[in-house]
């Protein structure tokens, strides 16, 4: 009895266990001023990227380009050059195949993103995400911070009808991930990490519908980078037709 009494304040040095780190004092206040100066220090991305969208998805590269407050654009790439060019300025959301000579145009609905993101959300949702933060949301009460098992910071976000859970971990702390859920019963998911210079080059966005997945990693990424704002209009092109008529799943 008493080598085993000896032995307990060791067991967490036994190979395999996982040793918690402490956590840098935090609070629910200064954690919510910091995602709020993080997405004002944070204004646009230029990037190129892999995108995997859906269980059976494959990846594909892609060019990236976000610009606050709602402008995204994504140019797919193949071995021969352009693919497939899909722009929003949030409210139109254009997809324009390369040589097909035909522009499909349709409102920027999460429904609509879907199609080429492979998960819905709304276009500010994209802009935040893809940008590195946890989409922004009204608190309808005071927020809670609490800390995990796993040894992470829990912030519960009550919202007017759900709420928002944002994980933070490391030191300095980080977003990890973000969980909405609705009381309709859709949730959205996001998780962040391998971090560079604070800025996560791979996430993973889910929502509740069946297959409603997308993981991007970024090869290249260039915070804040001059983006001009032509970049994301509609190009030019010989027919106009609905967005509802083009079959897209990078």
């Amino acid at each position: 009895m008493a080598v085993l009494v000896g032995l307990l304040p060791s067991v967490g040095c036994l190979p395999g266990a996982r040793r918690l780190r402490p956590l840098p004092p935090a609070t629910a206040a200064g954690l919510l001023e910091e995602l709020s100066a993080r997405r004002v220090a944070v204004q646009s991305l230029r990037a190129r990227a892999r995108l995997r969208a859906g269980i059976a998805g494959m990846w594909v590269r892609e060019a990236i380009l976000v610009r606050r407050p709602t402008s995204v654009r994504i140019d797919v790439l193949s071995p021969f050059g352009l693919a497939l060019a899909v722009g929003t300025d949030g409210r139109l959301l254009w997809a324009y195949p390369a040589g097909n000579g035909t522009r499909y145009e349709g409102a920027a609905t999460p429904g609509n993103l879907a199609r080429f993101l492979g998960a819905p959300a709304s276009v500010p949702d994209v802009v935040d995400i893809l940008l590195g933060t946890a989409p922004r949301r009204t608190p309808a009460a005071p927020p809670t911070l609490r800390t995990t098992p796993d040894g992470e910071y829990e912030l519960i976000v009550p919202l007017a009808d759900g709420s928002q859970r944002l994980r933070f971990a490391g030191d300095p702390l980080r977003l990890i991930g973000a969980e909405e859920t609705h009381e309709g019963g859709a949730a959205l998911r996001v998780a962040f990490g391998d971090f560079h210079d604070g800025f996560p080059r791979s996430l993973e966005l889910a929502a509740a519908e069946r297959n409603a997945r997308a993981s991007v990693v970024y090869e290249a990424a260039e915070p804040n980078a001059a983006v001009d704002a032509a970049l994301f209009a509609p190009p030019p092109a010989g027919r106009v037709a609905p967005l509802e008529t083009v079959v897209t799943r990078p």
